[in-house]
């Protein structure tokens, strides 16, 4: 004989919807900061890599830069660290204390520049307010610098020498022990 078909009790109605609001939040959980740093590459090997860093002129977004620009140029003498970053992304936000830390025990020997880029520059503007940053950053309209330096995901920092020229490319999240080791390579 078969048993009578019963209809669902508003209990097992309750519990779909709290499994089917899990599921969704470990997924969201995962997407923005989990698999970020999971596909993370260190220190990539670009075509970039040997080559002169291509220059740009680019507009700050610090606080108290307004109506200044960096040309890259301008910082050859010293080693220099671009962080291409965006407010909207959590490893870029997470990145921040580790270039702190980075451009605080190397001093005067390198210089930490962050390019908002991918982002619109309200939302950069908002981000630096809120942040203690002593590094600056300028505003990459139209993703000028982030093309010449074939950026193609967030974060991504691009090492160059004293010289000038790129001597590496890192993508995703960078330890604090990888970046001083990129930029000890660069100070050679």
């Amino acid at each position: 004989m078969s048993s009578p078909k019963s209809k669902p009790g508003i209990d097992d109605v309750k519990t779909g919807y709290l499994v089917a609001g899990l599921v969704l939040a470990f997924s969201l959980f995962m997407g923005l900061f989990v698999l970020p740093y999971l596909g993370a590459k260190k220190a990539e090997r670009s075509p970039l890599v040997g080559q002169t860093a291509p220059d740009f002129l680019l507009p700050y977004v610090s606080p108290g830069q307004a109506g200044k620009s960096q040309r890259l140029s301008d910082l050859q003498g010293t080693a220099v660290v671009l962080d291409f970053w965006a407010s909207w992304c959590a490893p870029c936000r997470a990145q921040t204390p580790v270039l702190e830390r980075v451009a605080k025990a190397f001093g005067a020997q390198v210089r930490v520049l962050g390019v908002g880029t991918s982002d619109d520059r309200a939302s950069i503007e908002r981000f630096l307010q809120r942040t203690e940053q002593s590094y600056p950053s300028v505003f990459d309209d139209q993703d000028v610098a982030a093309s010449l330096y074939h950026v193609r995901s967030l974060p991504t920092l691009v090492v160059l020498g004293k010289d000038g020229t790129v001597r590496a490319v890192s993508t995703g999240f960078a330890d604090e022990t990888a970046l001083e080791r990129l930029v000890t390579d660069a100070l050679k």
